[in-house]
């Protein structure tokens, strides 16, 4: 990274790991099955405005990484307060990369519709766009949940993320982008499971994800502090 950002959350004094009988397990899941629900109703409500989706990501991954910690507090409590601290940035961030597709769309529309040199140009220049957007966008707002930076930095920084380790973005691009090819390729499952994105998907998956972003975290923080 170009600089390392100051983690938004103080260190803590960790407990031991405590031996759990398969009935704490179950019931351990349990809860988090339902935190998860109730985390990712809360996020589609907060997504019904639109232009508010990315600080709903912003405190939906803030909540998630507070549960794979075993730190989270009341959901609605966690998630409202995240979504009130980041709400200016994650709506700046989701706006600029609304103006970063638009932009995208209108120069593909330009080549799906002139035959000249131009529209040439402009397809070389729309793939590289699109591959920009790849790899920045998986990092945004969990970056935004970790760190506090200015806007710009950290859409930089996941850029450079994203670039510098590859294992990490593509395990996000990876989680992310998978249903949506298997809906391209199975109309069925579409059918079947889109209304499960209200419902618990959403939370699920930022769950899974912050599963290893977590540990990413505290290995380039480590890796800061040693070159510090």
């Amino acid at each position: 990274m170009a600089d390392i950002e100051k983690d938004k959350k103080t260190e803590e004094v960790r407990e031991e790991p405590q031996i759990l009988t398969p009935l704490q397990r179950f019931k351990k899941m349990f809860d988090c099955l339902g935190d998860l629900f109730v985390l990712n109703i809360f996020f589609t409500v907060s997504c019904i405005p639109i232009f508010t989706i990315g600080t709903a990501f912003t405190a939906l991954y803030t909540v998630t990484n507070k549960m794979i910690r075993g730190e989270e507090g009341p959901i609605a409590k966690e998630y409202f307060t995240a979504f009130k601290a980041n709400f200016k940035q994650g709506t700046a961030i989701w706006l600029i990369d609304l103006a970063y597709i638009g932009l995208m769309a209108a120069e593909y529309y330009y080549v799906l519709t002139h035959e000249d040199s131009i529209s040439k140009v402009l397809f070389i220049l729309v793939g590289a766009e699109f591959f920009l957007l790849a790899f920045a966008y998986p990092l945004q707002f969990p970056l935004l949940a970790r760190y506090d930076n200015s806007t710009l930095r950290i859409i930089f920084n996941s850029l450079l993320l994203a670039v510098s380790h590859l294992g990490a973005w593509f395990k996000m691009f990876f989680i992310w982008a998978l249903p949506f090819v298997l809906y391209y390729f199975n109309l069925k499952v579409r059918l079947y499971t889109w209304y499960l994105w209200g419902l618990i998907l959403t939370a699920l998956f930022a769950y899974i994800c912050s599963m290893f972003l977590v540990p990413f975290y505290e290995k380039i923080e480590g890796q800061a502090k040693d070159k510090n």
